[in-house]
């Protein structure tokens, strides 16, 4: 729940609390927003509390891999539930709500000033009651270039996008007081050189223990790990953000409204559109036996950031791996699709109806990585609940929706 941290008793007030969540619009930063608020109406934790939800994002000009379309029907979405919540609110009678506020912004050092005053506008608002409670303020940084292939066309982007906006968004957080989460990434650990060992977050980053597992393999992962350092410096250099910080690596995420570009995204496109069966072909990079992923649903992504983000237990700067911890080869998650795909529609497809195209691995990929979550458990309280093959049930019961139309 958002406020297990915050419970107090009954005689007493409950602190209102915010989160900035940047790259609000994205994927993962639009479902972090909705399970902020709808967590809000669902726990039996929160009483008498105001939570507002601060999106930042950018939805006049295309920046990283999700599709300004995809980034516009967010939007609404989001604003949507907020209104939702705001009726439920008042049918209820109470005094407490969950809020969802966009702010339209570049993040850069340059402009930090400027995005300070306008978060600082909407979070300390000039309404005599709200003003006079307490607030525990919480940033989340989702935004930044993702994806290893769109940093191999440009590497030098993906470190402005991503190291820029961290240390933008990390002197934000220290500016508000707030507690502080990173969303780094599993390819930071490299591609295990072929062995199925979970990675541990004390091993491996940037080490050369021997001297291929350790080495990450991409832009993506080094601007990452840029990103890491600069949220570490804090850390070390300010007392007060001392235990406000936590780094949570995160591996293969999927779900509803994934990116175009996803592997899972671009089975169920091809399984699920319209024509003959026949025609319907998968692609697969590398062998499907040979390489493998630790996949985690959004939903499940989710609730270990938030977790994450009100952490009590640990030291400085946790980092933490937030995952399923479970290796998945790609020829699994390949059957896993098909059989999805083709329970949704009702059909007898078969395995010989859908063409599976083999190529050969892509440059950059971390094709051997899955996370140890023994931390994520004793820190966290965290645990995924979703299997893979409900998770892709799920998914393709979305592409199968009306509201997929938006995305798709």
């Amino acid at each position: 729940p958002i406020l297990n941290a915050c419970k107090k008793s009954e005689e007493e007030e409950e602190d209102d609390v915010v989160v900035v969540v940047s790259g609000a619009l994205g994927f993962i930063g639009s479902h972090c927003v909705q399970h902020l608020l709808r967590e809000r109406r669902t726990s039996r934790d929160i009483i008498d509390t105001n939570v507002l939800v601060v999106g930042i994002d950018v939805t006049s000009k295309q920046l990283g891999p999700c599709p300004m379309e995809h980034k516009k029907a967010n939007l609404k979405r989001l604003l949507l539930l907020s209104s939702s919540n705001d009726k439920k609110s008042d049918d209820d009678d109470d005094d407490d709500d969950a809020k969802f506020v966009f702010v339209e912004g570049y993040l850069s050092l340059s402009a930090m000033d400027a995005m300070e005053k306008q978060l600082k506008n909407v979070i300390f608002d000039n309404d005599d009651k709200k003003k006079k409670r307490r607030r525990k303020i919480g940033v989340v940084h989702c935004a930044g270039q993702s994806g290893v292939h769109a940093t191999l066309d440009d590497p030098m982007g993906a470190f402005r996008a991503n190291v820029e906006t961290t240390a933008t968004m990390i002197e934000l957080a220290k500016r508000l007081r707030g507690n502080f989460v990173l969303l780094s990434s599993g390819a930071t650990y490299g591609d295990g050189a072929g062995k199925m060992v979970a990675s541990k977050e004390e091993e491996g980053v940037m080490g050369d223990d021997d001297g291929k597992s350790s080495m990450p393999t991409s832009p993506y992962a080094f601007s990452k790990i840029a990103c890491e350092a600069v949220v570490r410096s804090y850390g070390r250099a300010f007392e007060e953000m001392e235990k406000k910080i936590t780094i949570s690596r995160i591996f293969t995420c999927f779900g509803n409204r994934g990116r175009p570009d996803m592997a899972i995204s671009r089975f169920m496109r091809t399984l699920l559109s319209n024509g003959d069966e026949s025609e319907k072909k998968l692609t697969m990079f590398g062998d499907g036996e040979d390489t493998w992923r630790d996949y985690c649903h959004v939903s499940d992504v989710c609730s270990g950031i938030e977790k994450a983000l009100w952490r009590e237990k640990g030291s400085t700067c946790e980092t933490v791996n937030i995952s399923r911890g479970e290796a998945v080869t790609l020829g699994r998650l390949v059957s896993a699709v098909q059989k999805a795909a083709s329970d949704e529609l009702k059909s007898s497809t078969s395995d010989d109806a859908v063409v599976i195209e083999k190529l050969p691995k892509r440059p950059g990929d971390v094709g051997g990585t899955f996370a140890d979550v023994t931390k994520a458990k004793l820190l966290l309280d965290f645990e995924a609940k979703i299997s893979l093959e409900d998770g892709i049930a799920s998914v393709a019961k979305w592409y199968n929706s009306d509201e997929a139309k938006q995305y798709t």
